[in-house]
Parts: structure tokens; sequence; C-alpha cells
């Protein structure tokens, strides 16, 4: 489950920072709409450090508490974007399925933090 992580943390955080870099392009900061981008940055951001922070994990520099706490906000946001693409679908009609499979790439990799994480406590006990 910890390889299904990491691999998911990379494309996770390579297709957050294209997002990052979409939005700075096509919107800049505008006044107007500056809480919308600034909300969609912050998360594209966190997504980009929980990525870095398995990383660090897996290498054994830092302890798996964070990652449990960052596993949790992803499965939470997978949802939440699931339900954002479906919204926008409906009163736009403008279907954005690459948000719903990213989505579901978030919640798998929190999925997949979670269980190997189960795992590797489930080995500590036991031996």
């Amino acid at each position: 489950m910890k390889t299904i992580s990491i691999f998911l943390a990379l494309i996770n955080s390579l297709f957050a920072g294209c997002l990052i870099a979409l939005d700075l392009s096509y919107n800049g900061i505008q006044l107007g709409i500056l809480w919308w981008s600034l909300l969609k940055l912050s998360t594209a951001s966190l997504i980009i450090i929980i990525g870095i922070a398995v990383w660090l994990e897996a290498m054994g520099m830092i302890r798996p508490n964070p990652i449990l706490l960052g596993s949790l906000f992803l499965i939470a946001l997978g949802p939440a974007t699931i339900v954002w693409a479906l919204h926008l679908a409906l009163t736009t009609g403008d279907m954005e399925y690459h948000m719903a499979v990213y989505a579901c790439s978030l919640t798998v990799q929190g999925m997949a933090s979670l269980f190997g994480f189960a795992e590797e406590s489930r080995k500590a006990t036991a031996s």
C-alpha cells in the first residue's frame, strides 16, 4: 500500500502544480475572485505538501503522525471535489471529467496511506 501511496503522491503533486500554474496563467490574481483563487491555490499547495510528507515518511525522515492527518484530509477532499465537479456540470453544463478522476486519485492516495500505516502498526505489534 505504501508504494501505491507514494506513486499517487507524485501524480497528485504534479497535477496540483499544474492546477496552480493553470489558475495563475488564466486568471492571475483578480480582486473579484480573490477568495476563490486563494482557496484553490492553498488547497493545491496542501496537496503538494502532503505529497512531500509522504515521500519523507517513506524514507524514514519524519514520523507518520502528519501523514495520518494528511490522509484524512485527502479522503475528505476527494468526495468534496467530486461534488464540486457535479455541481459545476449541473449549473454550467461543463463536465470536468479530469477533476472527477483527480478526486478519485486523492481519495485512493489517502486510503492507501492509512492502510499502509495500519499494516506497519500491525507488524510492529506482532513482533
